[in-house]
């Protein structure tokens, strides 16, 4: 089985965004001893069905304490990650226009920042130009979102960037059609463990925010898991709707 496991910020804040470092040390160590394979995310989404149990980690935003808290975890393992990053906003903070005035403020990477995660072995991909929700946007401002994001984190990273993540989770099948134009795979919020049969443009994730605290030392691939975070996936769709 496999899943693609989403983080923002790695801090004891206590914020939605926030998962504590203790927690993603047990996490990974808990994926490790029960021989969970961590592989990059084209690796997850290119390679046949496998038998193993296998996660993809990702991290939204680029927030700076995946660099700081984050990185010294998986670099300790020789664990492989991808960043979302939105390019407009790099070495600023996450204030941009659309994030809601009660939101958690935390400090982006910068360019050379994200240079060292790169030269770690994470996998830096897009996030859009400005975290706008894709679909409440024209064509040509989707267009925009989806290759100026690409183009300048090639540019400064000299890195392809083949990954995207639906900012706030937002998509419909024109955003999904768009987004298949560009990059090779595109990440939802959508509570789910990966299927080789999930639609590349619309793949799900498993928000770190229901693996906290004792959930971080359970087996991510028990029955007891599986069932409480399909049942968690199936409440969140019930109460806010998926846009595929």
């Amino acid at each position: 089985m496999d899943a693609i496991l989403t983080f923002h910020s790695i801090d004891d804040s206590g914020s939605v965004l926030s998962y504590r470092p203790d927690d993603f040390v047990a996490l990974v160590e808990s994926l490790l001893e029960a021989a969970v394979r961590v592989v990059p995310l084209t690796t997850l989404l290119s390679d046949a069905p496998s038998t193993d149990d296998r996660v993809a980690i990702t991290f939204d935003d680029g927030i700076r304490s995946v660099r700081t808290a984050a990185l010294p975890v998986l670099a300790r393992h020789r664990l492989p990650a991808t960043v979302y990053v939105v390019s407009q906003w790099t070495g600023r903070t996450n204030r941009w226009p659309s994030q809601p005035a009660s939101a958690q403020t935390f400090d982006l990477m910068d360019w050379a920042e994200l240079a060292e995660l790169r030269d770690a072995g994470i996998d830096i991909a897009s996030h859009g130009v400005t975290h706008a929700p894709l679909d409440k946007l024209g064509v040509k401002e989707l267009q925009a979102e989806l290759v100026d994001s690409k183009r300048v984190i090639e540019d400064a990273l000299q890195v392809e960037a083949r990954h995207f993540a639906y900012p706030y989770g937002a998509s419909n099948p024109v955003v999904a059609e768009a987004a298949r134009g560009v990059y090779a795979s595109a990440v939802t919020t959508h509570l789910a463990f990966h299927h080789a049969a999930d639609v590349p443009h619309l793949l799900p994730r498993l928000d770190a925010y229901y693996l906290q605290g004792a959930w971080a030392r359970r087996r991510l691939f028990g029955l007891v898991s599986r069932a409480r975070l399909r049942a968690r996936g199936w409440m969140r769709t019930v109460r806010a709707g998926y846009s595929a």
